[in-house]
């Protein structure tokens, strides 16, 4: 048995999500020294803006196909998204088909997203509320920014605004490109009487949506929006990567996927 770990990525150029991507890859190949690792993106996009940058990254395709050539047998691609999203379920798809091709791996396991099930939802959210702002006031909130996503994993977003709720009222979570959106959240604010806003990524990395859509200065992004609308806002650039107790799930989801490759 040969084995292999793929930590497959969304993937950005901003040098705030390169750093965590870094981090979190030390972080498993010291827990894993025997076992090789290399990162790959999915996002075709990224890999595009990094080619035509003279900065090529392997898709995970291109690192499977890579690993089969050179005579690995047993692989866990790890997940390094937020919720089990469209990127994810392309990785069980490809996986499957890796796995069945002639010639193929023996065995391809793929470890969860960071948020996965009802339990993992709960998990997440007293992970984080755990290293939460101290110090806020009676009209102040905390605004997490998500992705979103047309895939049916957005209704993860909602699940972790309700459990963020039902431990603290001032915590929210938002979508850029789904619901709950930015309209939505303003109107929860104006009639809730924030004042304040701390508004976070909830991205693996503080990259260009944060620096663009979340606290950029075009009238589109959040952070204009929220003044516009009488909310001062106080950025926190940090991202899910960046937080011990979030990288510990990823991790944890890492160690069960590489149990299960070894099961008969």
């Amino acid at each position: 048995m040969k084995k292999a770990i793929v930590l497959a990525a969304f993937g950005s150029r901003h040098e705030n999500a390169i750093a965590s991507l870094a981090r979190i890859t030390e972080c498993v190949r010291r827990v894993h020294p025997d076992t090789p690792v290399c990162v790959a993106y999915t996002s075709r996009t990224i890999r595009g803006h990094m080619a035509r940058a003279g900065e090529a990254v392997e898709s995970v395709a291109e690192a499977l196909d890579r690993l089969l050539a050179e005579e690995v047998t047993h692989v866990v691609v790890q997940s390094l998204h937020l919720i089990p999203g469209t990127e994810f379920h392309g990785l069980l798809e490809l996986a499957n088909e890796r796995m069945l091709k002639r010639d193929g791996f023996s065995r391809v396991e793929v470890g969860f997203p960071l948020v996965a099930g009802e339990a993992g939802v709960d998990r997440v959210v007293d992970a984080i509320l755990a290293e939460a702002l101290d110090g806020r006031g009676e009209h102040d909130a905390v605004l997490f920014m998500g992705h979103g996503t047309k895939h049916d994993g957005n209704v993860y977003y909602d699940c972790l605004h309700r459990a963020f709720q039902a431990r603290d009222k001032a915590v929210h979570m938002g979508a850029m490109e789904a619901e709950p959106g930015i309209d939505t959240i303003i109107e929860r604010f104006t009639a809730g009487g924030v004042k304040r806003a701390y508004l976070l990524p909830f991205l693996f990395g503080a990259g260009w949506h944060t620096a663009r859509d979340m606290v950029g200065e075009e009238a589109t992004s959040w952070k204009t929006r929220l003044e516009n609308a009488g909310i001062e806002c106080v950025p926190v650039l940090k991202g899910a990567g960046e937080y011990n107790a979030l990288v510990d799930i990823w991790l944890a989801h890492l160690d069960d996927a590489m149990r299960r490759l070894t099961r008969c």
